[in-house]
């Protein structure tokens, strides 16, 4: 038996794939991990099931093996990959390493082939984009992103695993919650960076970068005015810190320390404070009634969690975003 059900459009964002049949399991995997799988194991029990939620470049998927298999992947996988078992083991052949219920493990490319042992194993697993991870490593915005190499592949401290946690828990919960809008850059970029910017305080690696003079001599109030505008002017684009720093013409930790110095915040708050404004600009142009939800609106501006957008708002104006002044 093999079922294949497509929810929410388009196709890509959310894809179910449920089989007994192993070659089809096999195809699949090998489409959805670009690498080519082999399979063995008894073929008269096998039960697979496979759920991606995402738009790209990164995605969050549950992989749920109802039986015992082995699988080797012929190639390197192409995509960073953070795994969390829930239910049985997986133990990767080569190494022995076995991982039980709440491990979590990181792979990146360009790892070896990988030739595993899945027993009765459920597991999610997020995939991630190197070229992301090295993107939010930077601190010089025209220096070419370096790959990052990490030096181990579990976190160093319980308390890394609850953050990524977490963030994983927000953005499934964010997808989810703002279907309609789910490949909305203000959505896709944030939520991409996020993931990476996470994953490398997860896992201990080598991209601690050295300090720069200039990251604290170049925290000029210049330098912060021509952030601001740049972040004003282009508020409803999927800007980064790196963006962000090209345009003030400095380096992604003098862009920090400008703000927190002359400002008190953050650029990723300022950011976020400026979509508010344009957000309840819009709010404020609205025809009562004209069939606009508010949801629509916060998600447009970036904020795919309505209570938190309506928390900033009562925040920030002193009412709700559906009144109006004086109501």
């Amino acid at each position: 038996m093999t079922a294949t059900r497509v929810t929410r459009e388009p196709p890509r964002y959310r894809v179910e794939f449920d089989t007994t049949d192993p070659d089809r399991a096999r195809e699949y995997l090998s489409a959805a991990y670009d690498t080519p799988i082999a399979f063995s194991g008894d073929r008269a029990t096998y039960r697979f099931r496979h759920v991606r939620l995402g738009p790209g470049p990164f995605h969050l998927d549950s992989v749920d093996y109802q039986s015992t298999a082995e699988y080797r992947a012929n190639a390197p996988f192409t995509m960073a990959m953070v795994a969390r078992v829930h239910r049985g083991v997986r133990t990767d052949c080569a190494t022995g390493e076995r991982l039980g219920p709440g491990d979590l493990a990181l792979h990146v490319p360009p790892e070896k082939p990988q030739h595993v042992r899945q027993e009765y194993v459920l597991w999610s697993v997020a995939t991630i984009p190197p070229e992301a991870i090295a993107e939010v490593a930077r601190n010089h915005p025209d220096d070419p992103p370096r790959p990052v190499r990490f030096t181990a592949r579990r976190p160093a401290h319980p308390g890394d695993t609850r953050r990524w946690l977490h963030v994983v828990d927000y953005v499934t919960e964010s997808l989810t919650n703002a279907a309609d809008l789910i490949a909305h850059p203000l959505m896709v970029g944030p939520m991409t960076r996020l993931l990476a910017a996470t994953l490398l305080t997860t896992f201990p690696n080598s991209c601690a970068p050295e300090p720069c003079y200039q990251d604290r001599t170049d925290a000029t109030p210049a330098a912060l005015s021509r952030a601001v505008g740049f972040i004003d002017a282009n508020a409803d684009l999927d800007i980064s810190l790196v963006d962000v720093a090209r345009a003030a013409r400095v380096t992604v930790r003098a862009v920090r320390h400008a703000f927190r110095l002359h400002l008190d915040t953050t650029p990723t708050e300022y950011l976020r404070r400026v979509r508010l404004d344009r957000a309840h600009q819009e709010l404020t142009d609205l025809v009562p009634g004209d069939g606009t939800a508010i949801a629509d609106v916060a998600a447009r501006w970036g904020y795919t969690n309505s209570s938190r957008f309506r928390s900033d708002y009562h925040r920030l104006y002193g009412r709700s975003p559906g009144r109006r002044p004086g109501h």
